[in-house]
């Protein structure tokens, strides 16, 4: 059978290392090879290959025609290639030995890069599926917006009008968001977006959660999960490629995956191919193949012109990453304002401030934002500083990050203070403290001034009160110098989580001079306001001991 003889001279040429791939991808292979040789034979293990139930779908896959591509017209059963040919094995072939109409995989994972068929695949799987399973069934698939979702129902209306045999048994609905419905079982396909109260009181056999990488929540994952509960044969199908997500669901997803494939974790339900490769291996032949397992020679020519222009063009490096190498990065983390491991090495458990003039910056948040004030001075070209957090405590229980404030406050890193907005009050008396607290003389206070007007014209009766726009021209020469006393050591800051957190989250944006400064953008989800403090102090400091005077240089000139 030309299905079962792909799937398996794929596996053996993955366990014998003559197919470049994954390590989980060798361990699913190996997986399958040894419940297909040796523990399907044994009474106690519950599942068995049925070659019969396999045939079916063998015989099916030559009736349905590739639609697009290089291999437009053909069929399909003669296109697939050997990890293609595997997915379908696992799916359509292992069954529980006590029931062969039942399926051993509950649900399976495929997470594999762009420019891989993965739609493809899936539309055959939803194809053969509505053709074989119970009447009346209902399939769907869910992605994280209306457009996503169409591209599944598009691949499985492409396929159907290309292969006639199968087409008279279909009604496809001119709509491109409308059903698909097989006339011979009543079943139909619908595609849905993530919208988990929108997903209620339907009955799935199978779901597709498309491109699952950009989910954030499993909470529509979990409603179409639970409307499987009284379905025969339940599939949960996830497919994605990586994204520059930090809160992504497949993270952990791909966790679960791999705990699994080690051993770490029994599930004997979950079958997974995923293909990647790291960032090092990115820009090697290897991790081009390693990432990529649909050998079609085109598709990496392509993908080597996009690395060569990603080399000069850093722009355009998160697109190859995540799409065509599979690499999940952080949100916005090729814009990110600093490397981490060089910002925690410039932490101390002290900062001394005695004696010495200070600049303090001030970001006052409007409302129920994290509020920050933060210390600085410069003394033989080392910047010294320190940054503190307000919030208020009746807005703990809806905030969105996942941040123990409480413990943070016993650690001294922040203040709360009661009700639900920031007592600007406190904050001035922190300010106003700060030069009794530490022994220290402040030269200047900066801050934005938009918030908090009556409070600083307070504090411009005692004190020189910079107000500073947050402008590319005003902040991007403080932005970038700062970062490079990091980069090169010169920075030394008191030990706190809390700013160690708010400088994960920095990204920067960048003006049209090549200008950058700090993106507060998403504030609600990744915090960076004790961060802007200390740009701010330091928009006081970056020319302290270079002062330039055109008039004095003129005036010093021999006329």
């Amino acid at each position: 059978m030309i299905l079962i003889e792909k799937a398996l001279k794929y596996c053996n040429d993955v366990v014998n290392g003559e197919e470049i791939t994954t390590d989980e991808v060798k361990k699913q292979c190996e997986i399958f090879l040894n419940d297909y040789n040796i523990n399907q034979y044994d009474d106690n293990f519950e599942f068995c290959f049925s070659k019969k139930k396999l045939k079916v779908i063998n015989d099916l896959l030559k009736l349905l025609n590739y639609a697009t591509g290089f291999v437009a017209g053909k069929n399909v059963l003669d296109g697939l290639v050997g990890f293609q040919a595997l997915f379908l094995c696992a799916l359509f072939g292992w069954r529980y030995k006590n029931d062969l109409n039942k399926f051993r995989y509950r649900d399976i994972v495929l997470f594999i890069p762009r420019k891989n068929a993965k739609t493809f695949i899936v539309a055959v799987i939803f194809i053969l599926l509505m053709l074989t399973e119970q009447k009346y069934s209902e399939f769907y698939s869910i992605c994280i917006d209306r457009d996503l979702a169409r591209e599944l129902r598009k691949a499985m209306a492409q396929i159907i009008e290309a292969s006639p045999v199968i087409a008279k048994h279909f009604f496809v609905s001119e709509s491109d968001i409308g059903k698909i419905k097989c006339k011979l079982t009543n079943s139909f396909y619908l595609p849905r977006t993530s919208k988990a109260n929108k997903n209620n009181s339907i009955r799935p056999a199978c779901v597709c959660c498309d491109e699952v990488g950009a989910f954030t929540t499993n909470d529509n994952i979990q409603a179409m999960r639970k409307g499987q509960l009284s379905v025969k044969n339940p599939i949960m199908a996830k497919t994605t490629t990586a994204y520059a997500e930090s809160d992504s669901v497949m993270l952990e997803e791909l966790e679960y995956d791999r705990a699994v494939l080690d051993g770490t974790i029994s599930n004997p339900r979950i079958f997974s191919l995923i293909y990647y490769c790291t960032r090092e291996e990115a820009w090697t032949e290897e991790g081009l193949y390693k990432a990529n397992p649909l050998r079609i020679e085109e598709n990496y020519q392509e993908i080597r012109n996009d690395r060569e222009t990603a080399k000069i063009k850093t722009s355009e490096q998160e697109e190859l990453f995540t799409k065509n190498f599979n690499i999940f990065l952080e949100t916005n983390e090729m814009n990110k304002y600093i490397n981490i491991d060089y910002w925690k090495k410039c932490r101390v458990d002290k900062v001394d401030f005695d004696g010495e003039e200070v600049i303090v910056g001030i970001d006052l948040s409007v409302t129920t934002d994290l509020t920050a004030v933060g210390i600085m001075y410069k003394k033989n070209n080392k910047i010294y500083c320190n940054s503190h957090g307000f919030l208020p405590r009746e807005s703990l229980k809806t905030r969105r990050e996942d941040i123990d404030y409480v413990a943070y406050e016993r650690l001294d890193y922040c203040d709360i203070h009661d009700g639900m907005t920031v007592d600007y009050e406190k904050v001035e008396e922190y300010v106003r403290s700060i030069e009794k607290v530490h022994n220290c003389k402040i030269k200047a206070i900066v801050t934005d001034p938009m918030n908090a007007k009556e409070m600083m014209g307070r504090l411009g009766n005692d004190y020189d009160v910079v107000l500073l726009k947050q402008t590319y021209t005003n902040l991007s020469p403080a932005t970038k110098e700062f970062r490079k006393k990091i980069y090169d050591g010169l920075v030394l800051y008191k030990k706190n989580e809390l700013l160690d957190w708010n400088m994960r989250n920095a990204t920067t944006s960048k003006g049209k001079a090549d200008d950058e400064m700090l993106n507060k953008e998403n504030k609600n989800k990744q915090r960076i306001d004790m961060v802007v403090v200390l740009i701010f102090c330091y928009t006081e400091l970056i020319d302290d001991g270079n002062n330039y005077s055109a008039i004095d240089i003129l005036d010093s000139m021999d006329w």
